[in-house]
């Protein structure tokens, strides 16, 4: 079994002025609080409890915020410039009458229900397994924010999810030019484009740059966010693909790590100041983090693996071959889809590669005694060595 967090979004409904008002009122006081505390010093402010503090808040949600300031978090924080009220999992509620949910929860004015609405289909299972208490569920704590003028609860829950025993796997090369290529180590393959990630980049770019000379920055903060939204989208639509195809396999899911590749990457100064290039505006890290998720929801696994020769070595013959823009050729004679041939290799990459470290030092890699060195060969370097000709 494994514990996967996931966080519920769930918008408030109905809600007239009054109670509006009343959350916005909630906000302004935990912010106020939780700046007050931390004027207090860290050791005093640990042993402090609700009786030894003035606020129109509930015990339950006060604490809440004493535990916050005395968090790992908060203990870094200066000062908050709005902090959401937060309401741990024994002082909420879900409720459900007919077809519609709604929470229950102290405020200023007392517990009030209120109803909310569920935007994901995928949601409600949960919610009424929460309902029945269900003992591979675990509820945490929940949040009222407002975004938008609208408010939501956020609330997060862990899930208990059986590990399925897989013995497959697929690799997941995650580029520019193709924003993601799975395959397994034979067979056909998925592509996901990035031709039109990069059109939408360059016009984002060109609105900011448009903004930014007429110094109108609030309109430019909006615009970033719509940007980082976008992209958002298209990795959750990117992922959900790539997570149906391992499940079809019954597969685990290889990745590169990718790591610090921002500085250890060459890049031409044409390339940095284009945004439709630029690797500073590749998000590689969000599709990881949905694919991780996704998976573990599914029983599945995302397996990181070093980066180094995935896309020079051959999938074929495991030769060091010639790699130019979406083309491979291998000196014996093979070509390959260059992101192909590097999602191969990630399927394989434990059977096909040897054991050793590919991020040594070169000199050490030179010493190894080997007629062909490391940064001579290929994944399969003992392949010809062993008396069997058999992969590690």
């Amino acid at each position: 079994m494994s514990k996967v967090p996931i966080t519920l979004k769930l918008k408030f409904s109905q809600l007239n002025q009054a109670k509006v008002k009343l959350f916005g009122e909630m906000t302004q006081e935990n912010t106020r609080l939780a700046n007050w505390l931390l004027t207090i010093p860290l050791p005093e402010r640990r042993k402090l409890t609700t009786a030894k503090v003035e606020t129109s808040l509930m015990s339950a949600l006060a604490n809440q915020t004493i535990r916050h300031t005395t968090s790992v978090v908060g203990k870094q924080v200066k000062q908050y410039k709005s902090l959401p009220p937060e309401i741990n999992k024994q002082n909420w509620s879900l409720h459900k009458v007919g077809e519609t949910y709604s929470l229950s929860f102290p405020t200023i004015k007392g517990i009030k229900r209120v109803p909310v609405e569920v935007a994901s289909r995928h949601w409600q299972p949960i919610l009424d397994r929460l309902l029945i208490s269900d003992p591979l569920i675990d509820k945490g704590s929940a949040k009222l924010i407002e975004h938008r003028h609208q408010w939501y609860a956020y609330i997060s829950v862990t899930m208990e999810v059986p590990q399925l025993q897989t013995i497959n796997r697929i690799g997941c090369d995650r580029g520019q030019n193709n924003l993601a290529v799975v395959a397994p180590a034979k067979g056909f393959g998925k592509f996901f484009s990035g031709k039109e990630v990069k059109h939408r980049r360059r016009y984002f770019q060109k609105r900011r740059q448009s903004l930014q000379l007429a110094k109108k920055f609030r309109a430019l903060k909006k615009w970033d966010k719509r940007e980082r939204r976008w992209m958002e989208s298209v990795n959750h639509k990117i992922s959900k693909r790539i997570v149906r195809f391992a499940q079809y396999l019954n597969a685990d899911v290889v990745v590169e790590d990718l790591a610090g590749c921002r500085d250890t990457m060459k890049q031409r100064n044409k390339n940095r100041a284009d945004s439709g290039e630029s690797r500073h505006s590749w998000a590689y890290y969000s599709l990881e983090q949905k694919l991780d998720y996704k998976l573990a929801l599914k029983g599945l696994r995302i397996i990181k693996r070093p980066a180094p020769y995935t896309s020079k070595s051959c999938s074929t013959c495991g030769s060091l071959g010639e790699r130019k823009g979406h083309h491979f050729n291998c000196p014996n004679g093979h070509y390959h889809n260059a992101d192909l041939n590097a999602a191969r290799n990630l399927s394989r990459w434990d059977g096909f590669c040897c054991s050793l470290d590919l991020k040594r030092d070169a000199a050490v890699m030179a010493s190894s005694g080997l007629e062909n060195g490391l940064l001579g060969t290929t994944l399969n370097l003992m392949k010809g060595i062993l008396p069997s000709g058999e992969y590690l």
